[in-house]
């Protein structure tokens, strides 16, 4: 079962999982637990709208904000890719 889901993770979630230590994942429960401790850790719904309107902070590095900015997308409600 986490070969299968593996196979479907994409951008930010494929390189998160990449770049896990080797060993940290056992079974499926560990992969499980860091996966959603990763990606949803905030259950805050985010909108199309809400991604239009966010913009780079002063001082952010353009790396922290891609990142923020494609954390959000994740949690798109639209299923935008």
């Amino acid at each position: 079962m986490a070969h299968l889901f593996i196979g479907t993770l994409k951008g930010v979630a494929f390189y998160w999982f990449m770049k896990l230590p080797d060993g940290s994942i056992k079974i499926w429960a560990d992969l499980k637990k860091l996966f959603l401790a990763r990606f949803f850790k905030d259950d805050t719904e985010i909108s199309v709208p809400t991604l239009l309107v966010t913009k780079q902070k002063k001082k952010e590095s353009i790396k922290l904000f891609v990142k923020k900015f494609w954390n959000m997308v994740l949690r798109c409600l639209s299923g935008m890719t």
